[in-house]
């Protein structure tokens, strides 16, 4: 009970098999391969220098994407029974939920070591002056989860945002996994502190220590969304702003008005219901979704 799962291995990338210490980046905020696939839940605050990398299995339960838009209503003319409706700002929050399980000793102290940075990380960085402590910078994240939390742009780095709030509920009809260090650093250490001690975490835990620690978590995170690209259209162009990068916006499928060559599927009146070209596009979509296997390669992304 003291290693990680295969299927928790297999979620890393191989990059982890054990408890050990976050990752920290010193010069740069490049995804792991499990954040890019969407096996992991990656969160990163940029207001820490060399800021830590946190990760959960991402065993995700709810994904809700809300835009919410505000306008300004302008007054009547005379004659006109609506108001004009002039566009302010449009502001995108995101909010995930996932489970959080412990199936080892390991895994456990890992999901606690995680979630206490992710609760320290929800505080601002200070800076010491002669008079007082001030607010030298607010918490900002980076978060990404395959291509539904991404930024569009910056290389596909997480996207940018603010933490509005995290809440996890201990499943407690779940159990619990106790955790007990006896005889840390000698021969006749138990199976706990051979655990902690492996990691390097044997300085923070003191000999007779116990630690409980639920076996299931549910959590939520809710984002505010700060847009590092342009957003908008071209009065011009037409085209969605940004260049070719900010046409992935949101989801990574860009928003190109043209895409494919001669023989590219077009709307009109040849793809009209019945029409030749709307069979032949039914009949494959048709052949997809009849193949139990193909439809569940597509869209199981969760570790079993």
């Amino acid at each position: 009970m003291s290693k990680f799962f295969q299927s928790e291995i297999a979620a890393y990338s191989g990059e982890r098999s054990r408890l050990q210490q976050v990752e920290f980046r010193k010069s740069n905020l490049e995804n792991s391969v499990g954040a890019s696939a969407g096996t992991l839940l990656e969160i990163m605050p940029l207001h820490i220098k060399n800021p830590p990398v946190i990760q959960f299995v991402a065993y995700m339960t709810n994904f809700t994407d809300t835009h919410d838009v505000m306008y300004g209503e302008e007054g009547n003319a005379y004659g006109r029974p609506d108001s004009w409706h002039i566009w302010k700002k449009a502001q995108r929050k995101i909010t995930v939920s996932w489970d959080i399980p412990a199936s080892s000793i390991s895994k456990g102290l890992d999901n606690l070591n995680n979630i206490s940075w992710l609760l320290a990380s929800m505080y601002p960085t200070y800076k010491d002056s002669e008079v007082a402590t001030s607010i030298a910078a607010s918490p900002l994240f980076r978060v990404r989860y395959a291509n539904l939390i991404r930024s569009p742009t910056q290389g596909g780095l997480g996207i940018l945002c603010a933490i509005k709030n995290f809440s996890f509920t201990t499943d407690v009809t779940a159990g619990w996994i106790p955790v007990h260090a006896q005889n840390m650093g000698s021969n006749f250490a138990n199976l706990d502190a051979r655990v902690l001690q492996e990691a390097g975490f044997d300085s923070f835990i003191n000999e007779g220590d116990r630690l409980l620690i639920p076996k299931l978590f549910d959590a939520t995170l809710q984002l505010e969304i700060i847009n590092d690209h342009p957003v908008g259209w071209d009065y011009a162009t037409g085209e969605w702003r940004g260049g070719k990068s900010g046409s992935r916006y949101p989801y990574s499928l860009g928003l190109q008005k043209e895409s494919g060559g001669e023989g590219a599927a077009t709307a009109g009146p040849s793809t009209a219901p019945g029409a030749p070209g709307a069979i032949v596009l039914q009949n494959a979509v048709d052949d997809i979704f009849d193949s139990p296997d193909d439809t569940e390669d597509a869209f199981n992304v969760n570790i079993p």
